[in-house]
Order: C-alpha cells, then sequence, then structure tokens
C-alpha cells in the first residue's frame, strides 16, 4: 500500500479516522513511527480552515501501534486565536494511545525582523539510490518504500565511532501531491546515527520527536530528493539526542528537528 492511500481517509473531514497499516510499513513490532506521526499531524491539519502553516509539531511515542489492527486518529483543537492555532492529535489501538502530537499552525505576518537561514550542506544531488536488501529481522520493511543515498554513514551497523548521517531521501513511488505529512514520514526514514556504534544490531524506539518548519510554504514533488544531516550530540545511559536538518532539492532549507532516542543495547 502507497503512501497517499494509507492518507485516503483523511479526504474527507471526520471526527475520528480508522485506518488499518499492513506490514509493509511496519518497524519491529510495530507501525513504522514516522507514518504513525504523520497520521497524527494530518488529523489535526484537517481542523485548519484557512491558509494557517505548520510552524512546529511536537510528537511523544507512547506505546507500540501494531500493524494489519485498525488504528484511531483524532484531533482537537486547544485554542485557536487571530493568529496561531495549537492541536492535540492522536493516534490509538485497542484503547490504548500509541502517539500523542500537539501541532502549531500559524499565519505569515509581517514584520520589521528579518533574519533568514543561511544553512547549506556540500552533498551532491543523487544520481540512483543505494540498493538496500530487505534482511528479515535486521531491516524494517517500510524501508521499501523510500530511496536511500549517504554522503556519510550508512544505514549499516559499523562499529563506527562518529553518530553521523548525512544523506538523500524520497519515496521510491512518488506520491501524486506532496503534502506536509508525507514529508513528515520521509523525515523519519533513517534510522537513529548512534546505531552505527554498534557491531551488531540492537532495538531503538524514538521517544519524542519536535521538528520546526522553517519554510512551510515551499512546494515538494513527490519525486524529489530532501537532503538532511543529522548528528547525536550525547548518547548516556542508554539514550541518544540527536539534531537533524532537512533541505530542499533547492537548497532552502525545509525543517529542523530533534529526537531523544532510547537504544537498547
Amino acid at each position: 500500500m502507497l503512501i497517499e492511500q494509507l492518507f485516503k481517509p483523511f479526504d474527507k473531514q471526520q471526527a475520528q479516522y480508522e485506518i488499518t497499516v499492513p506490514k509493509n510499513w511496519s518497524q519491529g513490532r510495530t507501525i513504522y513511527g514516522g507514518l504513525s506521526a504523520a497520521l497524527s499531524y494530518q488529523a489535526a491539519e484537517n481542523l485548519i480552515d484557512d491558509d494557517r502553516l505548520v510552524r512546529s509539531f511536537h510528537c511523544n511515542f507512547i506505546g507500540p501501534l501494531m500493524p494489519e489492527q485498525p488504528v484511531h486518529i483524532s484531533a482537537e483543537i486547544l485554542r485557536s486565536g487571530k493568529n496561531v492555532t495549537q492541536i492535540v492529535a492522536k493516534v490509538s489501538q485497542n484503547g490504548q494511545v500509541g502517539v500523542m502530537s500537539q501541532v502549531c499552525f500559524g499565519v505569515d505576518r509581517d514584520s520589521a525582523i528579518l533574519q533568514v537561514a543561511t544553512d547549506r550542506h556540500n552533498m551532491p544531488a543523487p544520481k540512483k539510490p543505494k540498493f538496500i536488501p530487505l534482511i528479515p529481522k535486521v531491516v524494517p520493511k517500510f524501508v521499501q518504500h523510500f530511496d536511500y543515498t549517504f554522503h556519510k554513514g550508512d544505514l549499516s551497523v559499523t562499529k563506527s565511532q562518529d553518530p553521523v548521517l548525512h544523506g538523500w531521501t524520497k519515496f521510491s513511488t512518488a506520491p501524486k501531491q506532496m503534502k506536509i505529512a508525507h514529508l513528515i514520514a520521509l523525515m523519519d526514514a533513517l534510522p537513529p546515527t548512534m546505531l552505527q556504534m554498534i557491531r551488531l544490531p540492537v532495538p531503538a524506539s524514538t521517544m519524542s520527536w519536535n521538528v520546526e518548519f522553517i519554510n512551510p510554504e515551499l512546494i515538494l514533488q513527490g519525486n524529489q530528493w530532501v537532503a538532511s544531516q543529522t548528528e547525536a550530540h550525547h548518547i548516556r545511559n542508554g539514550y541518544g539526542h540527536e539534531q537533524a536538518k532537512f533541505w530542499h532539492e533547492n537548497g532552502q532549507l525545509l525543517a529542523i528537528s530533534k529526537q531523544v532516542v532510547a537504544v537498547f543495547g
């Protein structure tokens, strides 16, 4: 099932959405985290009825969500003022919350203050994706929906001392219309950088994820690559703290993010 097929129920606004995610979108025993986060975001965006754009997205991964079983997604407006709307959304299964998100949407405003982000990368544009074999119990099934290239680091466990991952990602089958929810799913497609520091595969799970959208108005085509540079700045006691930046193919900064990752090994 392709990404845009999963989001078909959101074409019509509802109080609650029900979706069954197939196993090919799984990550270990649970639904791929980037997808469950994106589903919560879309429920929130469906409550926006004007030109407010997403400014920040904060997501907590609370418990596992099983593939091939219905999940329910709902959202609620906490407050909507003249300029900003704050919405909370959740993804549940069997009465248990698996993902909880808070999303902030805001209008563009005239301001005398201007300082444009100048962050750049020097990675060459990809010519073709890297082949990634779907090794059972090693490579998550959801990886088949994405194309990857790497400038620094890799998906594999390598016993590296450098928890850094630089490269490009896109959908292997492009959605007809690229939405912010699709971008959220895409931005989480890379593994925690700290897994490169371990010789054998171990489980890892994102606990919280915060994304700030720098240029939410940029149009991204479904077949375009997104560049990213991710680095773990602190790893201790089984928890890693990662920061990442994401760029449009045209070189403009799209978003910055931070994650707290639990590593079981």
